[in-house]
């Protein structure tokens, strides 16, 4: 389970991991209404229907499955429990060291509508510091729904960042083989992999705006 947060690059690693046809095919299978408009217009909203898919369309043919997971689509209702209910569960927790830059980053795609780079945009963002503060604020949100789920648990997450990441693809995809114990490396087939990471310099700058508008409440975040 890849246990994620919005803008950490969570999508491009769902595609570098099922590239590799032995770790998986990550897609966010509790987010019914997403996947009806993306990828099957039958996709069920019945929790238990959907670990059932998990369990087989993503899987490989090797028997790994995989799912990607926001805080907010992790099931908590009933007697659904996905961490007891997906059998042989490994986890992987994935952040964003520079919180401020995933702040800007999801400013912006709520303005434009394009979460991803090969989607076309719905508007121009507009440089807009509430926004950015709202950003940082569900970012808090997302994470806390993470750490009060995983302190729950015996099992600890493997840690990977949206920074290692962009320094090294293939070194994370490897660790999180490693991590399931499959013998390394587990080869990225860059071919079948369509997404990438989205910087440019609004975002930088943006970031300096932001930092100069708001004075030294959120200076702690500008080296990151």
């Amino acid at each position: 389970m890849i246990c994620a947060t919005s803008r950490t690059g969570s999508t491009y690693l769902c595609q570098l991991l099922a590239s590799t046809r032995l770790l998986g095919n990550p897609r966010e299978y509790f987010n019914g209404g997403g996947q009806r408009r993306r990828n099957d217009p039958a996709y069920p909203d019945d929790r238990r229907a959907q670990l059932d898919i998990i369990r087989t369309r993503g899987a490989t043919g090797n028997g790994i499955y995989a799912v990607k997971v926001l805080g907010p689509q992790l099931p908590r209702e009933g007697d659904i429990d996905p961490f007891r209910d997906l059998p042989n569960l490994s986890l992987v927790r994935i952040r964003r060291a520079d919180v401020l830059g995933q702040a800007i980053s999801l400013a912006r795609a709520r303005q434009t509508g394009r979460i991803h780079r090969h989607r076309s945009a719905a508007g121009t963002p507009a440089y807009d510091a509430a926004a950015i503060r709202h950003g940082l604020r569900s970012i808090e949100r997302q994470e806390a729904v993470w750490d009060a789920a995983l302190a729950q648990l015996e099992m600890q997450p493997l840690p990977i960042t949206y920074e290692d990441i962009v320094a090294d693809p293939q070194a994370v995809v490897d660790r999180i083989a490693a991590h399931l114990g499959l013998a390394i490396p587990v080869k990225i087939e860059q071919a079948v992999v369509t997404h990438t990471m989205q910087r440019d310099g609004q975002s930088a700058e943006w970031r300096e705006r932001f930092l100069a508008d708001t004075g030294d409440q959120f200076r702690h975040l500008a080296n990151r």
